[in-house]
């Protein structure tokens, strides 16, 4: 195996880029999803095709850890940060999936309400990774991004509220509450890949 002495930090910023621009693109195609779910099962092929890029930049970024001898911060981190936002990819890919699954024909307001808020998080991700290499500007974007996910988190309890309010059967309970529960777990997922920028921001100072 080939190693260099010398990095093109250059490169693993661009991936890092690249792989935020995905999740964008990911969520763009959620809502494609959501928007005309008598075709949910042929847009959620969509979806899974960015899910399959993430994986090959996320692949990507790993291999060129392994083969660079020095890196732009923490290889340890580098990998948390790469698997951090491929998790995230993949929680979209699970809500589309869902979406196909439960045959979800109506949505309900605070789905409408909860993708919204994910898709200004993954536009603020974009802009975070943008910046990324500079290490400068950062705080106030990771601010934003968790004062999203703490609105994403009110949104929650106001459909858990909806759904156990006695105005739904059963079965679209049990429908609904998968859908919203996993549409929360993005927007965490979000939040937790940004404190590990937070935590390469604070050791690069």
């Amino acid at each position: 195996m080939k190693f260099r002495i010398v990095p093109s930090t250059r490169e693993f910023y661009d991936d890092f880029s690249l792989a935020a621009q995905n999740l964008a693109t990911c969520v763009e195609r959620l809502k494609d999803v959501l928007a005309d779910t008598s075709r949910a099962a042929e847009l959620h092929a969509s979806v899974k095709d960015v899910e399959r890029v993430g994986d090959e930049l996320t692949a990507r970024i790993l291999t060129r850890l392994d083969t660079t001898f020095v890196t732009p911060f923490d290889p340890e981190d580098i990998q948390r940060l790469a698997q951090g936002i491929d998790d995230v990819v993949d929680d979209i890919y699970h809500v589309s999936e869902m979406v196909v699954l439960t045959n979800i024909t109506e949505l309900i307001p605070e789905v409408v309400e909860q993708v919204d808020v994910l898709d200004r998080m993954s536009d603020q991700v974009v802009e975070l990774f943008d910046r990324f290499e500079d290490m400068r500007g950062l705080r106030p974007i990771i601010t934003g991004i968790g004062e999203m996910e703490s609105e994403g988190n009110r949104i929650y309890r106001r459909a858990v509220a909806r759904l156990f309010s006695g105005e739904m059967g059963p079965i679209d309970v049990i429908r609904w509450k998968d859908i919203v529960e996993s549409l929360e777990a993005v927007q965490d997922r979000i939040e937790d890949m940004t404190n590990i920028v937070t935590t390469i921001v604070v050791k690069q100072a």
